[in-house]
């Protein structure tokens, strides 16, 4: 598959994943009320993984195909152009050959042609230097976007999380060390991850994906609701939360000419985020459900200064 094939294929793909995301995002409060947030979050997801796959597909939407072409000589080489063979005419009957046989004495011959004449069908004909096309210039810059796109994510991932993890200290209090165990193991998890207090933070948030450690605010541990809110943390790291956004931000960096790809992504983090709630909420009275929405709202007020796209955190819109 050449550049230019694929890059129709992704402004295909976009086009028509594009049509689907703006459907979903009309309907999308209709949908909330038929339709759990997980079941939302498959839809984005299988949206995204359609659309790291540049493939035309006979059911889609929009299908963009490259113009056939004949075959034309390489960049700066010469061509000869011949001319179309003449066909061969039909072999003579008897009596007219024999005619011209008697005919040839009373002919004169004809004078031979100079054996350094130019042939007409075999004249060559050099082309001339053609600049880059469109096609071209179009794909070069969709991959210099696609690139700084990404690189930029990527900086400004490793500027919050060195400016961030610095002011990590381990968490210490044996009450919300063992607290932190039930709930993990009450979301699934086969151990609870490193847990650390950091000054800088509004909210708690994972980070980390092979090792993943989980980042508390100062004072956390006097919460009324630090309990559901350990568990909401444990449920992103059972899901695997973090490597779906993960490959939420490709999609979006291979497609970032398309704002509806980034307006689906802000959309699926924030159903991540109601998935999780709703399964620590599954089977919970009135009560405390109150209680975590107040805990939910007072983590709101206090963001993080500088959020992350690899991170997941409680609270976040």
């Amino acid at each position: 598959m050449t550049g230019a094939e694929l890059l129709l294929n992704v402004f295909g793909l976009s086009l028509s994943a594009g049509a689907m995301i703006l459907v979903l995002l009309l309907l999308r409060s209709g949908l909330a009320r038929r339709y759990s947030a997980r079941w939302r979050c498959v839809v984005w997801l299988l949206l995204a993984v359609r659309l790291m796959i540049p493939l035309p597909l006979e059911s889609g939407f929009v299908r963009i195909e490259l113009p056939r072409r004949l075959d034309q000589p390489q960049y700066g080489q010469s061509a000869v152009y011949q001319s179309p063979q003449r066909d061969e005419e039909p072999a003579p009957e008897p009596e007219e050959q024999k005619a011209q046989e008697e005919g040839m004495g009373e002919k004169s011959e004809l004078p031979a042609a100079p054996e350094d004449s130019p042939r007409r069908d075999a004249a060559p004909l050099l082309l001339e230097k053609a600049g880059p096309s469109l096609l071209s210039v179009a794909c070069g810059i969709w991959g210099i976007g696609m690139v700084l796109c990404a690189a930029g994510q990527l900086l400004r991932y490793f500027v919050w999380r060195r400016q961030t993890l610095r002011w990590n200290k381990p968490v210490e209090n044996t009450t919300l060390l063992e607290q932190l165990a039930a709930e993990s193991r009450s979301a699934g998890l086969a151990r609870p991850p490193k847990a650390y207090c950091n000054a800088k933070l509004g909210a708690p948030l994972v980070l980390g994906y092979f090792h993943p450690i989980l980042l508390l605010p100062e004072g956390f541990e006097s919460e009324p609701a630090a309990g559901p809110v350990l568990r909401h943390e444990c449920i992103h790291l059972r899901r695997g939360d973090l490597f779906w956004k993960l490959l939420l931000l490709a999609a979006a960096c291979m497609h970032w000419f398309n704002p509806l790809v980034w307006m689906m992504r802000r959309a699926a983090h924030h159903d991540l985020e109601l998935a999780c709630d709703e399964a620590v909420l599954a089977g919970r009275d009135s009560a405390h459900r109150i209680l975590y929405g107040y805990a939910l709202l007072e983590h709101a007020k206090k963001p993080a200064k500088k959020q992350s796209p690899f991170t997941a955190r409680c609270g976040e819109p």
